[in-house]
């Protein structure tokens, strides 16, 4: 199958807890690790990621086991994504996201749905991401569809990258991601707080220059 590349911008939803607020771009996470070029690219990308809830659509059931957890019900999945063909893991067994599942027609192998969860573990060996815990958003297609879909289509200034390794963190709206070109190099030869500082400068500069 010819592999397809995009980008996807996450719809920024919160979740029912308050404690996710803002939550990333679970796709976007998945192709960066997946074309991620050295292994210090790869453990920035981890780093930056981990513990922190992320959006992934069009996951494609790959398996599923029920069973039980804590004398309650639970589905375990692994699904597929499909622009880095990274595996997705995740149990399942909040009530509310059981019954999203169950719905008619029930999501079976094969079927997309669209997840939120926070990045508990990622193994580069097995190209497999975990997520703990996890809500069900809906289900899903197995594509995007064609036409204006994505929150950088609509809203330019969406959140597209979060550096959280110094504090505070920095966040880079999708129209000004060049800037990533810069990451490698400067996070190799000049270290994490050199590369956060850079985005901070860049970006006022970039609002100085947009003001009237």
């Amino acid at each position: 199958m010819k592999r397809f590349t995009m980008t996807i911008l996450a719809l920024l939803t919160a979740l029912s807890s308050g404690a996710w607020a803002r939550t990333d771009n679970g796709n976007d996470v998945a192709l960066y690790l997946s074309e991620a070029r050295t292994p210090s690219d790869q453990k920035s990308l981890i780093s930056d990621a981990m513990g922190r809830p992320h959006y992934f659509r069009y996951l494609r059931i790959m398996t599923i086991e029920e069973g039980e957890t804590n004398g309650l019900p639970c589905m375990a999945f692994v699904t597929e994504e499909p622009a880095s063909y990274m595996k997705v893991a995740f149990t399942i067994s909040k009530p509310v996201s059981m019954k999203t599942l169950k719905e008619a027609p029930p999501s079976m192998i094969g079927d997309a749905i669209a997840v939120s969860g926070k990045i508990a573990a990622v193994d580069l060996k097995r190209q497999l991401i975990t997520l703990r815990p996890v809500i069900v958003r809906h289900k899903d297609r197995l594509t995007p569809k064609i036409g204006k879909e994505m929150l950088y289509e609509l809203d330019p200034s969406a959140i597209c990258y979060s550096f959280t390794a110094v504090k505070p963190g920095v966040q880079l709206p999708y129209k000004h991601r060049d800037l990533l070109d810069h990451k490698a190099e400067i996070l190799e030869k000049q270290g994490k707080q050199a590369w956060a500082d850079f985005l901070r400068s860049e970006l006022a500069k970039r609002k100085q220059a947009e003001r009237p």
